[in-house]
Order: C-alpha cells, then sequence, then structure tokens
C-alpha cells in the first residue's frame, strides 16, 4: 500500500504579519468599545446631526458627519467603525511605503495598538479622535501620492482624498489647520523636483485648496435657518478671560482700566473673585461662582479685547506665566486623572438622549476598559510629554534619512509637535484629548519607523549594497 505524503509549508510575511494584527486589533477594538462612548458634546453633535438642526458652537461639520451615518444605522456603531477603519488602514498602508517590513513592525504594531489611545478612544465619540485619524491618514495620503508620483491619475486621486480628509480636520478642530500646513509643506518638497520655486508654488495652492475645501465643506453641512456661526468670536473671548482672570489671580497689582472703564462694579466683582475661581487646570471653575459669571457678562467683548492687548503688549511677562501655568496642565498635567484622561459609557441630559433612543450607560465592559485605561495612567504611555519627544527624535531621523514616504511622515510629527505647542495660546482646560492627535502622531510614527527602522549603521548597510 502505497503511502501518501503532503509537506505543506507557510511562509508568513513580516508585511503580511503586520496586516494580520492591525486587523485584529481593529476587531477587537471594536468589540470592545461599540456602539462607542458618549459624552455631552458628543450626544449633543449627534443630536444636532439627527434633526438638522444648531444649537451649539460645535463645529457644524462633526455633527453632520455623526448625523449622516445616523442615518443608515441609527447611533453611533457604524461612525466608529468607519473612523477606526480609517485609522487603523492608514497604519497598514505604511507598511507599503518602504521597500522591506522587519518584525519589528508587527512587534509596533502590537505594542501600538494595545495603547488606550487605540484600544479605548477610537471608540469615543469626539471630535478630536476624527481630526487625528484624518490628519494621520491625510499625511499618509500624501506620502503614497509622493510613492507613485508619475502615475498621474493615482497621484490625483491620492491628493484630492488627502485635501478632504485634511480640510475636514482642520474644519472640526480649529487649530487642525496647523496639520494642513505641514502637509502642504511636505507636498511641496515631494513636487519640488530640485526647483524651490516649484515646490513653494505647490506648498501654497496645497494650502489656498485646503482653506477652500473647507469652507465649502462647512457650508454644505450647515443645516437651513442656522443661527450665525460664532465659535471663533466666543472662543477667542473665552480665552481673553481665562487670561485677564489669570493675571488678575497671580498679581493682584495688575491694573485692569480697560474693563473698569467699560463696567467699574462688574471689573470690582472679577478683580475680587479672581483668586478663588482661578485655576490653570480649566476655566470650567469659574462656572461655579454665580457671582464672577454675572459680572463678566455684564463686561463687553471690546473690553476684554483691549484689556488683553494691554496685558500682551505692556505686561508680557505676566502673560506670559499665566499662559506657562494653563499649558502645563494640558501638556503635562501635574496629575493627569484630574483631566479627563479617558471617556466611556454614554451620558447626557435626558432631553438630548431620549430623542436619539440613547440610553445611559456604564456597563461592566465599560469598567473593564476603564480599569485598563488606568494601568497606563502614570506612566509614559499616557504622557503627552513623552510622545512630544518621540515625534521629535522620529522628525530627526526620518529627515536624515530622506527616502520614500519620510519627509511626509517627519511632517506629521512635526505637526503634532507643533499642534501640541499651540496650546500655550489657546489651551483654557486641561482635558487630555485635545492633545489626542499628537500622541497618534506619534505612535503612527513609530510604527512607520519599525517597519524599516532609519537607524546610521541600516543607512551604511544600503550604500554598500547598493
Amino acid at each position: 500500500m502505497a503511502k501518501l505524503s503532503i509537506d505543506i509549508s507557510v511562509s508568513l510575511s513580516a508585511r503580511t504579519a503586520l496586516r494580520a494584527v492591525l486587523a485584529a486589533a481593529l476587531l477587537v477594538m471594536l468589540g470592545a468599545n461599540l456602539p462607542g462612548h458618549m459624552s455631552y458634546d458628543s450626544v449633543a453633535q449627534l443630536y444636532e446631526g439627527h434633526f438638522h438642526i444648531r444649537e451649539t458652537w460645535g463645529p457644524a461639520l462633526y455633527a453632520w458627519v455623526l448625523g449622516f451615518f445616523d442615518r443608515f444605522i441609527p447611533g453611533t456603531s457604524l461612525y466608529v467603525t468607519a473612523s477606526a477603519a480609517l485609522f487603523f488602514g492608514s497604519l497598514a498602508a505604511l507598511a507599503d511605503l518602504r521597500p522591506r517590513t522587519s518584525w519589528w513592525g508587527v512587534l509596533a504594531a502590537a505594542l501600538v495598538a494595545l495603547t488606550p489611545q487605540v484600544m479605548i478612544y477610537q471608540g469615543i465619540v469626539w471630535k478630536d479622535v476624527m481630526f487625528a485619524n484624518c490628519a494621520v491618514a491625510g499625511f499618509v495620503l500624501v506620502a503614497w501620492a509622493g510613492r507613485v508620483w508619475p502615475d498621474r491619475a493615482r497621484r490625483w486621486t491620492l491628493l484630492i482624498a488627502a485635501l478632504v480628509l485634511m480640510a475636514a480636520g482642520a474644519q472640526v478642530r480649529q487649530n487642525g489647520i496647523i496639520a494642513g500646513g505641514f502637509a502642504a509643506l511636505a507636498l511641496g518638497w515631494i513636487a519640488a523636483h530640485g526647483s524651490w520655486r516649484r515646490g513653494i508654488g505647490w506648498a501654497v495652492s496645497a494650502l489656498i485648496a485646503l482653506i477652500l475645501v473647507g469652507q465649502v465643506e462647512t457650508t454644505l453641512s450647515e443645516p437651513p435657518k442656522a443661527p450665525t456661526d460664532t465659535a471663533l468670536s466666543t472662543g477667542l473671548r473665552i480665552v481673553q478671560s481665562y487670561d485677564i482672570l489669570g493675571a488678575v489671580a497671580m498679581d493682584p497689582g495688575y491694573r485692569t482700566d480697560a474693563l473698569a472703564a467699560a463696567n467699574p462694579a462688574a471689573a470690582a466683582i472679577v478683580r475680587a473673585r479672581a483668586k478663588a475661581d482661578y485655576s490653570g487646570r480649566r476655566i470650567d471653575f469659574t462656572d461655579r461662582d454665580t457671582a464672577i459669571q454675572a459680572g463678566m457678562n455684564a463686561l463687553p467683548d471690546k473690553a476684554f479685547a483691549r484689556q488683553w492687548i494691554d496685558l500682551i503688549t505692556r505686561h508680557p511677562v505676566l502673560y506670559l506665566k499665566v499662559r506657562w501655568e494653563d499649558f502645563r496642565w494640558v501638556f503635562a498635567p501635574p496629575v493627569v486623572d484630574w483631566c479627563l484622561p479617558v471617556y466611556v459609557g454614554v451620558d447626557a441630559p435626558a432631553e438630548k438622549m431620549a430623542p436619539l433612543r440613547l440610553k445611559h450607560r456604564y456597563v461592566q465592559s465599560d469598567v473593564m476598559l476603564s480599569n485598563y485605561a488606568s494601568w497606563f495612567l502614570d506612566t509614559p504611555a499616557m504622557s503627552h510629554v513623552f510622545y512630544f519627544a518621540v515625534s521629535l527624535v522620529l522628525a530627526g531621523l526620518f529627515l536624515w534619512r530622506r527616502q520614500d514616504g519620510d519627509v511626509p511622515m517627519a511632517a506629521l510629527q512635526l505637526a503634532a509637535a507643533a499642534f501640541a505647542s499651540s496650546f500655550f495660546i489657546i489651551s483654557i482646560a486641561c482635558d487630555y484629548r485635545y492633545l489626542y492627535f499628537s500622541d497618534l502622531a506619534a505612535l503612527a510614527g513609530v510604527l512607520y519607523a519599525a517597519v524599516d527602522p532609519p537607524l546610521p549603521w541600516l543607512k551604511a548597510r544600503w550604500r554598500s549594497e547598493g
């Protein structure tokens, strides 16, 4: 009787393994978090998107996006799935930007997927997450456009997709334009081909297109008969009043003549209550004091603007002292637990949730996710400072190597650092999510670096092989 011998061998490449790890991580993340975690902001924006109305000064585009997915499957399950797929797909596409894939990339993919920023935050319905995902995907698309540059059809398809995503991100996160600016610079570098004038032309054109497309996206997403968008003016007044409150709290001798000229009684209340109500942690503490709220509401925007300009121009040291106090809380919070490091469950006022058929939720799976995040809170894995440093190191390595994909990925790291730095000017609260893009960009950069490490001895080896 003849023996039948079958030899089956399986060859698993590092690139295939990396994709498998990311696919598995996406499924695990969705299984752990769907239908998504929603705070008051999330529910309010879904409410606006569902009913095509405008009640808050949150980004109209984000409400529209939530409403769009809600039409197909009520709630946020489909949105969370699409948003996460965009991010995980972007990570998977990084491997194909390099000629080789190291097994270090597989390990990095697993470690990145296990961080709270990926395993939990990707399931939170926040505009900060949408911005971060759009920005990371946009840079990856720009890198891919550079890789296929001679193929005009593919190049323009990729660039248009990048433009739409980057513009959307800039519209849902006010200072998100910083990411778009760095993406435009990266595109200019790629398109230059030895001509700096051509590169500048591409970069400027890309930035103009980004602004125009963003305005079109916002205009199309505005519901009928929407009130005038006052987000910019409201945000500016909040920052100005917060800075002035901090200045008075830190230096009781600081004169608020512009406020007093507009309303002496209101200015006196602000001065009297500043020390007790100001905190670098967040401006929200003033909401608990009806007296100072009444005083601040009685003062016109122009008075705050004049006082703020006086603070910056005539007392710059005091201004910087106030800003540093605010910035250190969002960038390197002394107690991260006080800065909403993670959010799980669903919670909002009943009048918002009932029409959407949402129920308050904080079940055992949410408790487990919260406990999981707590293991990372006081480690570098949940430190903006750490990711800031990582981004700067990676940017240097990528710019030193400057091979396919390196310049856009370096631009992503520099955009993350610049984005984090911008909060020195605009920070009004220390919520961890505000710098989420900086963390996510660094994580994407770590994975990209691990796929094909940009190390000196490897570059020397490549030269010798060439």
